[in-house]
């Protein structure tokens, strides 16, 4: 199976202002996948000595309850004083059927924020597993 067949790209969260204390989540439907890779689109911050923002990743099988399943993926008042994309690789073979990107701007004003976030489902499949076999199956790495 070649690696563009065996993907599906999802917006997570529509472009969105989030000022003061305001919160913006979106929710992925893991079934039927091997990994998700999720990027979060930032703007820079309105202002730059601000706090920035709260990211949290979580899980569920139900849609109502949701569990820290990983603390790596709590990111506590990111810096935004230039825009820039996070992004999450996850194993989803092992997770719930559910993932959910959460972030939450502080309490402080001029926090505003524009973000966005996507995610790509995909299945490994036949495809290789390490970097070493890319090469030899003549795939690309691109690192950096």
């Amino acid at each position: 199976m070649q690696e563009l067949q065996a993907t599906k790209v999802e917006q997570v969260i529509d472009p969105v202002l989030l000022t003061s204390t305001d919160t913006a989540s979106g929710t992925m439907d893991l079934l039927g996948s091997d990994y998700a890779t999720i990027v979060i689109n930032n703007s820079i911050e309105l202002n730059t000595n601000a706090t920035g923002p709260t990211f949290a990743l979580t899980e569920s099988d139900d849609l109502t309850t949701y569990v820290t399943f990983d603390s790596d993926f709590a990111r506590a008042t990111e810096d935004l004083t230039a825009a820039k994309p996070i992004r999450y690789d996850v194993d989803t073979r092992s997770r719930k059927r559910y993932l959910k990107l959460q972030i939450n701007t502080p309490a402080n004003t001029n926090e505003d924020i524009t973000v966005a976030a996507s995610v790509v489902l995909g299945q490994r499949g036949d495809l290789p597993t390490n970097t070493a076999d890319m090469i030899e199956s003549g795939g690309v790495v691109v690192i950096g």
